[in-house]
């Protein structure tokens, strides 16, 4: 399957104090926009290979409630878990083909579904998004328009990308059982389970290498339930930062 990562939504309650506070820490950060369908709005962080960190919160709280999105309707089961990780995104450039992968193992699937951001200069931003219908925590798949090295530059040239050396390394999520949702993910995405340790512990964690990541599934009764929970940035990964809900290791 071609895919690589692309983002981890962080649903918070002011996405605008999330993105102040990891600038605080050294991080170039920039203002989103707003996603007028589902009543939400964000701020972002961009690491290198244009992976990202979203900082989400609800503007309209109605819309959010009454809508039909699978996103919109995620986020509001954030709202009322409180904040912290929500989901990660893994980038496709034919989301339809994702589709049919997916749909050739028997995976049940939503979508694909439109998505759009209106920036702050006004433009709108547009996307495909496609979802697993599981009732265990899955990623959601994502298409932007256009080839990632033309993305890449536009977005430097407007200030919301600065490449440095940092990058997303690694994901946990706090799950109930580890070992089988490991194997979910691994027959889902073509990974490969290996037992390991979560980072910065020495607890037991399942893990799968994808693309440029690690995705690890650790037993914890986390009190917003199956959700990631901790966010590891390289070159480092060793200070803990508590923000917002979620850890990060960077």
């Amino acid at each position: 399957m071609d895919i690589r990562f692309d983002h981890v939504v962080h649903y918070v309650n002011d996405p605008f104090e999330a993105m102040t506070a990891f600038k605080l820490l050294g991080f170039h950060t920039a203002k989103g926009g707003n996603h007028e369908n589902w009543g939400t709005y964000n701020t972002l962080c961009y690491f290198k290979n244009l992976t990202y960190i979203e900082w989400i919160g609800i503007n309209n709280l109605e819309v959010t409630k009454e809508g039909s999105h699978p996103f919109s309707r995620h986020l509001y089961e954030d709202y009322k878990r409180g904040e912290g990780l929500s989901q990660i995104a893994f980038r496709t450039n034919s989301i339809d083909k994702t589709n049919q992968e997916l749909t050739q193992k028997g995976i049940k699937t939503i979508g694909p579904l439109p998505g759009s951001r209106k920036r702050p200069d006004g433009t709108i931003l547009k996307w495909s998004m496609l979802f697993i219908d599981h009732t265990r925590p899955m990623p959601f798949f994502i298409e932007w328009k256009g080839v990632d090295r033309i993305r890449e530059q536009e977005l430097n040239e407007i200030g919301v990308y600065v490449p440095d050396s940092k990058s997303i390394s690694f994901i946990a999520y706090a799950v109930k059982q580890p070992e089988n949702l490991a194997d979910i993910w691994a027959k889902v995405l073509n990974g490969k389970v290996h037992i390991s340790t979560l980072p910065g512990t020495e607890q037991k964690a399942f893990k799968v290498h994808f693309d440029t990541i690690d995705v690890y599934f650790s037993f914890k009764d986390h009190p917003r339930g199956e959700r990631p929970f901790l966010v590891g940035i390289e070159p480092k990964a060793t200070r803990a930062i508590i923000l917002h809900g979620a850890k990060y290791l960077m």
